[in-house]
């Protein structure tokens, strides 16, 4: 894959990450699989050294801004890794038939709930550092790791929603917060795929490099176009490429 070609790749998703307000992985899989003809497991560890770079972007900028809560995100953080581990274990003992089926499926799940959900909004102060929230913080990071590792993506999709809904974080918070979270979840996977010949870190840097370029675009389009409607595009997408993946692992 020449380098043209994937800081093309990159800035397209750059953009719908800017766009959507999520980390990329759930576009960048699909498009590595289908348009560049990686192989699933590659395909997914690369996603992740891209999402680390993308991730880290998005959250300085709502660090600058006061968006990124410290405490909580290192909890969720500490969860997210273990889950990691896990998720790339997982990885390693599945077929690219399965794989590719079980990240078709979690799209779909996505899809479903962009398409039918409203606009995440906020739900009030933010909750107390008690044992129980704790536990809470922890668990969303161990959800959050397991599907990073397992199909490549940074968990955004999961992990935004969490925080508002379930924590009482205001949408930017949690947006912020969740970007923090990504960069050392999505970096712990990377490298552990790596380990067993999965991450094509040059094609991630070129992706990554790609992505910080095109967020800021996708971020001005969005002004333009009501969210409920960008939410229900992608939910398209999602399915479109969910069926592609799956009649691709059929044939195999």
């Amino acid at each position: 894959m020449s380098i043209p070609r994937l800081g093309a790749a990159g800035v397209a998703v750059g953009v719908l990450s800017g766009l959507l307000g999520i980390g990329g992985g759930v576009v960048l899989v699909p498009l590595l699989v289908l348009l560049m003809g990686m192989a699933q497991k590659r395909a997914q560890a690369t996603s992740l050294a891209a999402i680390t770079l993308t991730a880290l972007a998005g959250a300085i900028s709502y660090g600058v801004a006061g968006d990124v809560v410290l405490v909580p995100a290192l909890v969720v953080a500490a969860g997210g890794i273990v889950g990691t581990l896990v998720g790339a274990e997982l990885v390693h003992r599945m077929s690219e038939r399965t794989l590719r089926i079980v990240f078709a499926a979690v799209m779909v799940v996505v899809a479903v709930r962009m398409a039918l959900a409203p606009p995440v909004e906020g739900a009030g102060e933010l909750a107390h550092l008690d044992p129980p929230v704790l536990v809470g913080y922890v668990g969303a990071g161990l959800l959050m790791g397991l599907l990073s590792a397992l199909v490549g993506i940074g968990g955004g999709v999961v992990m935004v929603p969490l925080l508002v809904l379930g924590f009482g974080f205001s949408p930017h918070e949690a947006q912020g917060t969740s970007l923090a979270v990504m960069v050392p979840v999505s970096l712990m996977g990377a490298w552990r795929h790596a380990r067993r010949g999965y991450t094509d870190w040059r094609a991630g840097l070129v992706l990554g490099l790609g992505g910080v370029l095109g967020a800021p675009l996708g971020a001005l389009l969005a002004q333009a176009v009501p969210e409920v409607w960008l939410q229900r595009l992608f939910a398209v997408l999602l399915v479109y490429s969910a069926v592609q993946l799956v009649l691709k692992a059929r044939k195999r």
